[in-house]
């Protein structure tokens, strides 16, 4: 009986440790699922890259079918450090409400413009943040008012806006602040807020100013009856967006904008990247590929970032031709220069 027992206790473990051991294997295998890295984007053969296309300073095709833009200029580098070619790469339009379901989805890999970020948006949806692309800022797209000098000219005005936003927090704590009195006329997709504007239900229309200056080009072009103010409500940062179960593609995203920012730092651009080429500098050898293991690690082509510099520059020159003085919005670097111009932009070594 005492042999029997023992017996039928050693099947019954043996039985319990397979068990364990296909269950240890599922989970694996969902999280190895989960996490996919590079894999849709390679199976697939081309990056998606979301974007907000309604602004043609995020992302535009030219009559040549041409992409343009910053985030356009940010997915051909993702397209150039893991295909090798800067064409290997899809810009699909977005919006805000549908950043999480069209992560989830495969629609797109990496959400770029237009994507803030809050507690509220890691602790409910399923995306996590990449890095800072760029700062931006809250301010106010206006019906002039002739004579005005400030924002007291506005106070009591209706202010069109997005609803259960950061635009509407920071919209009532100004308006708080200054006692403009400004009434909230709340909606929930932007483009609502900005039709309405547009049929002058407000005279005010808040939001990012690239979105703003945007409108004010392509809708108001010439008219000295809308205005930008000055006045600006809020600093925001925008981000780089993935999939909250995609943390390798997060990592790997992350250092090609990394070494965008890194060139610059460096001062490696456009015109001299070929003088850096066999540099002593460790951190350069690796991102110019001359050392070609780390990149290699991620699964990238080595000399990616050669290549992206000679085409449409480092991280301050995308910025300038896109953003900055040398594009129509004009805006200031300010806080999107490096650190050590009084910028809030940082790199890391890649080391």
């Amino acid at each position: 009986y005492y042999t029997l027992t023992l017996v039928n206790k050693m099947k019954l473990s043996r039985l319990i440790l397979c068990f364990l051991c296909l269950g240890l294997g599922n989970v694996s295998d969902a999280f190895a699922a989960a996490d996919a890295g590079l894999r849709y984007i390679q199976t697939r053969g081309t990056v998606r890259c979301g974007t907000d296309l309604r602004s043609k300073f995020y992302a535009y095709k030219d009559e040549d079918g041409f992409w343009h833009g910053f985030d356009a200029d940010i997915c051909k580098a993702i397209s150039l450090a893991v295909f090798n070619r800067s064409d290997r790469f899809t810009m699909v339009n977005v919006s805000q409400e549908d950043i999480t379901r069209a992560l989830s989805t495969n629609k797109i890999d990496v959400m770029l413009s237009s994507a803030p970020f809050s507690a509220e948006r890691e602790i409910t949806y399923k995306s996590m943040p990449v890095d800072i692309l760029y700062y931006d800022q809250q301010m106010f797209l206006a019906r002039k008012i002739e004579g005005a000098t400030s924002m007291e000219a506005y106070k009591g005005a209706k202010v069109c806006v997005v609803s259960d936003t950061d635009d509407y927090h920071n919209l009532v704590n100004y308006s708080r602040a200054y006692k403009l009195d400004l009434v909230p006329l709340p909606f929930k997709l932007q483009q609502r807020a900005t039709e309405a504007f547009l049929l002058n239900r407000c005279p005010l229309l808040t939001g990012n100013a690239i979105y703003l200056k945007n409108i004010l080009t392509a809708r108001f072009d010439g008219s000295k009856d809308v205005e930008l103010l000055p006045e600006s409500i809020a600093l925001k940062p925008v981000y780089a967006i993935v999939a909250k179960d995609n943390n390798t593609l997060r990592i790997i995203v992350k250092w090609i904008f990394n070494a965008l920012k890194l060139a610059e730092e460096h001062n490696i651009n456009s015109k001299n990247v070929n003088v850096y080429i066999g540099s002593k500098d460790i951190s350069v050898q690796n991102l110019l590929g001359d050392n070609p293991h780390l990149w290699n690690k991620f699964g990238l082509n080595p000399n990616w970032l050669r290549k992206a510099i000679e085409d449409f520059g480092n991280y301050g020159e995308i910025y300038e031709r896109n953003i900055g003085k040398d594009s129509p919005l004009m805006m200031e670097r300010r806080e999107n220069n490096l650190l050590r111009n009084r910028g809030l932009i940082s790199s890391q070594p890649f080391l």
